[in-house]
């Protein structure tokens, strides 16, 4: 079997900002906005929301653009999202400070992630499709520890649970670095094959 090694790493990079940005920001509502955890987990739902509308269209936009253009494009989308949270999300922020980077950030996740899919289960042959799946799978839930032991250890150096400004500090810096892990898997993502050539 042909090993799509480089084909799993903007995978794992993208899962990894994801759940340790989700995680954070989920606390961040609550600790620095002052919402409750119903609260908080519904106003989550541009994360949620962007992809719903986008990803189902994505799969033909790789088979139309290639898989390198959507996973750059998405993953830049996704870093501009995260960076522009770390730049707003202060403890006096509002609510409607944070929508607009969540969905830039959501629509980004839904572009990247079904042609990172593609690119993956498209390298190898009809029989290796399962081991290729699984791979991938599991690159994607070790990606999504990796990203919240790293953001995790960031939050922990520069912010705290002792008052809604401490958190925010914490969090802004600990997202920052989750956009700067997405833009290493988007530059990760220029090494996948364009149409008809193979990867590099």
């Amino acid at each position: 079997m042909r090993r799509p090694r480089a084909r799993w790493r903007p995978a794992l990079l993208l899962n990894g900002a994801l759940t340790g940005a989700v995680f954070f920001t989920a606390q961040y509502l609550q600790v620095s906005l002052g919402h409750g955890p119903l609260a908080a987990g519904l106003r989550l739902l541009p994360w949620g929301i962007a992809p719903l509308l986008v990803a189902p269209r994505a799969g033909a936009l790789a088979d139309r653009f290639g898989e390198r253009l959507l996973v750059v494009t998405g993953m830049i989308l996704f870093a501009a999202g995260t960076g522009w949270l770390a730049l707003v999300a202060t403890a006096g922020a509002t609510y409607l400070a944070i929508v607009a980077p969540m969905t830039v950030a959501g629509v980004g996740f839904a572009l990247a992630t079904p042609a990172v899919t593609k690119a993956v289960v498209s390298s190898v042959a009809l029989p290796d499709i399962g081991i290729a799946s699984g791979t991938y799978s599991t690159m994607r839930q070790l990606g999504g520890a990796f990203g919240v032991a790293v953001i995790g250890a960031v939050f922990a150096a520069t912010g705290g649970y002792g008052s809604a400004g401490a958190f925010s500090d914490g969090y802004r810096a600990a997202i920052g670095v989750g956009a700067g892990l997405t833009l290493v898997g988007a530059c990760v993502g220029l090494t996948l094959a364009t149409p008809g050539r193979p990867a590099t």
